[in-house]
């Protein structure tokens, strides 16, 4: 499944907006309140009624709220282009007084067949609360067995359910026969799917006793997975969830990280992650999850450098969403300064540094050093100091 492009029309701040996406990673960059979050939303809330169309997914259609129509309009629009099954679809929702959802083709002749078919195209969205651990019992329909489990509650704030995830894996535990292969398959494709994100933590599993919960082994020590950071929790809930729902979603498929297909949507994939992490994240992703289209927020300059521009979609208040003329390769602060429009560094710095500058250019050389030796007792050698020093001191060398 790949969507195309998504159109927003008096749909809270944008007046009318088309955004146009690529296969692989797709990132929304903007400032906050520019509406990164709300491209998800729109999405997500569409999806939602139009997947039981031609998928197994059983889950409960989510509505627009008459508060996400534009202040002074009558109603919002949405419209979304995307593929699935290799046939093109269409869909068209309107909220005014009520819901309209117009969606093509909608022969059920060609729809029908698709719900039962054995490659399931997901769907799964992460909010940036998916790090927040949560006791939850098992829901009935993520423990089924059957491939609508794998859309169960998929596009809601979901938090971090450790004892419904713990209690699933060990129901998988319990299956006989043919089920059991199936199930062993799931749990081996979890495990693996850890030590490739996170590899320092090994040996993941549930248990019920204390308490019904994961646990791993980290530094030669077994923990609780809520005793992980927050990074990490939040790193493990996003690629385990994604795992299981495409195991779930195709039980035929050998490797379902390799050939499962899924939209994923998800708001801060930067979120508490280290920088070092911010480096990796996005090429972990792909190269775990091939298949999938990945569309996520960020505010994040280490992951924008980690993209090709045609990845990028910049948001500006009251403008259409543009692409940057390159972004791959850039370094943090040029990330900082030309794509998202802040200083690289402290205000206070900066101003002594341009007042510095203006002394060269004035000739007051004295005064320049003294305001060098200065920052330099303050916070420190760095390579701008070194750089104004060095012009002074060639200056003076060539007027010798």
């Amino acid at each position: 499944m790949q969507l195309k492009s998504l159109t927003l029309t008096d749909f809270r701040s944008f007046e009318q907006a088309t955004f146009e996406f690529q296969p692989g990673m797709n990132l929304l960059v903007g400032i906050n309140g520019v509406g990164k979050s709300s491209v998800l939303d729109a999405l997500r809330i569409v999806l939602s009624r139009v997947l039981p169309n031609f998928t197994a997914c059983q889950d409960k259609r989510l509505n627009f709220e008459v508060d996400d129509i534009m202040v002074g309009r009558d109603q919002l629009a949405v419209d979304l282009k995307f593929q699935a099954f290799d046939i093109p679809f269409v869909c068209n929702v309107t909220r005014g007084k009520n819901h309209k959802v117009e969606f093509k083709p909608d022969n059920k002749n060609i729809l029908e067949p698709l719900k039962s078919d054995d490659e399931q195209p997901l769907v799964v969205y992460f909010s940036t609360r998916r790090s927040v651990p949560i006791e939850k019992v098992l829901n009935e329909k993520s423990s089924a067995g059957n491939q609508s489990a794998a859309f169960a509650e998929a596009l809601t704030h979901r938090m971090l359910r450790l004892r419904e995830f713990a209690e699933w894996w060990l129901v998988q535990q319990t299956l006989l026969g043919e089920d059991a292969a199936l199930a062993q398959q799931r749990l081996k494709v979890m495990t693996n799917v850890v030590t490739r994100f996170l590899d320092w933590c090994t040996n993941l599993r549930a248990v019920d006793k204390p308490k019904t919960t994961l646990i791993l082994d980290k530094d030669g020590m077994t923990i609780d997975v809520s005793q992980l950071s927050d990074g990490e929790r939040g790193l493990l809930a996003l690629v385990l969830d994604l795992a299981r729902r495409l195991s779930q979603a195709n039980p035929n498929l050998k490797d379902p990280l390799e050939n499962g297909k899924a939209v994923v949507l998800i708001d801060e994939i930067d979120l508490h992650l280290h920088p070092r992490w911010q480096r990796t994240i996005v090429d972990q992703l792909i190269q775990t999850f091939p298949k999938c289209q990945f569309i996520a927020t960020t505010h994040s300059p280490q992951i924008v450098g980690e993209v090709p521009a045609e990845s990028i979609l910049l948001l500006e208040s009251g403008q259409q969403p543009f692409r940057p003329g390159q972004s791959l390769g850039m370094d943090s602060n040029w990330v900082l300064r030309y794509l998202m429009g802040a200083a690289t560094r402290d205000s206070t710095t900066e101003q002594a540094l341009s007042r510095i500058a203006d002394m060269i250019e004035n000739e007051e050389y004295d005064e320049a050093t003294n305001v060098i030796d200065d920052m330099r007792c303050q916070i420190g050698e760095f390579p701008e100091l070194v750089r104004l020093q060095t012009r002074i001191d060639r200056i003076r060398l060539l007027g010798e």
